[in-house]
């Protein structure tokens, strides 16, 4: 099994979604005050928090994301 880092894994994550869109990740400290469906998820035993912000006109995404340090 190959490791991956956390953006590849969130990116072949929402590639999986079935979206032909392109794709930007951004490390963020906090997340933006317009995130209002913030999903969390456990890889390679850190939490990561994280939102998608999509441009259906663009057909493009940003996928903001931090490590939750209070899990």
């Amino acid at each position: 099994m190959k490791n991956m880092g956390i953006e590849d894994t969130l990116l072949e994550y929402h590639k999986a979604t079935g979206k032909d869109w392109k794709y930007h990740i951004k490390y963020v400290d906090t997340m933006p005050d317009f995130a209002i469906q913030i999903r969390e998820v456990c890889i390679n035993k850190s939490y990561i928090k994280f939102y998608e912000q999509m441009d259906n006109e663009t057909k493009e995404s940003v996928i903001y994301w931090m490590i939750d340090t209070n899990s």
